[in-house]
């Protein structure tokens, strides 16, 4: 256990936690650069490096008593990918979301955050799509903030692909605090800073407290540059 795991304040998701999609990508990083499955077991704390376990079966991240904060290992993902909606139905989505008071962490979501000024947040807005329920998107354009050598570093994708998947359920006016438990994803090339992305999230199934979503980035020529399967999770209700 030589490597540490750090997740700055500006990659946050939850009050005073992590991110999910950026924690699982950052996660999925300590195996190399192929599809993974990681689960979130506990909130990832701000600006404090954690241990990292590798054994056969992955990688582990682990808090200061040796609790599993994060664990990840190898996967293989099909799912297949909804018709996208248009560039400019995208877009009409993304305009939807700003309006509608959804909103992630006051706005300060790393992913999702309206609050978020460019370069530091993604601003990965996924909205209605009008005749398509059970479906978000998004259009996206990623600030050179967020590139390295040209491209969008792959823990960044990994983000981009986490919000859509439980904006996919609240566009219908379902029940949407909820959390990420787990994002098994893969990615298929590269994006570019400025490039015209369309991020879609779309409703698998629903049992109980548990949402099973999926989520893509498809480039501007329609190719898919990412895809997710997410299990989110309900709170328990508060007992009167």
């Amino acid at each position: 256990m030589t490597q540490g795991f750090r997740c700055a304040a500006q990659f946050r998701g939850p009050d005073g936690s992590g991110n999910g999609g950026y924690v699982a990508g950052r996660a999925a990083l300590l195996l190399g650069d192929g599809p993974a499955e990681v689960t979130l077991r506990r909130p990832m704390p701000l600006d404090t490096t954690l241990a990292v376990r590798h054994d056969a079966a992955g990688a582990a991240v682990l808090d200061a008593e040796g609790n599993v904060v994060v664990e990840a290992k190898p996967a293989t993902l099909e799912l297949e990918v909804p018709a996208p909606p248009s560039p400019a139905e995208a877009e009409a989505a993304t305009r939807w979301f700003l309006a509608s008071g959804l909103s992630h962490s006051r706005g300060l979501c790393f992913c999702c955050g309206d609050n978020q000024p460019q370069g530091y947040g993604l601003r990965v807005f996924t909205g209605r799509v009008a005749g398509r329920p059970g479906l978000a998107a998004a259009l996206w354009r990623p600030d050179p903030a967020f590139a390295v050598q040209g491209r969008v570093a792959p823990e960044h994708l990994w983000a981009a692909l986490d919000c859509a998947g439980q904006f996919a359920f609240a566009v219908d006016g379902q029940p949407y605090r909820s959390l990420l438990a787990r994002l098994t994803a893969r990615l298929s090339g590269s994006v570019e800073p400025g490039e015209a992305c369309i991020v879609l999230g779309w409703q698998i199934a629903r049992e109980d407290r548990k949402l099973h979503a999926g989520t893509a980035i498809l480039g501007a020529d329609g190719g898919v540059r990412g895809l997710a399967r997410a299990l989110w999770v309900m709170p328990r209700p508060v007992a009167g």
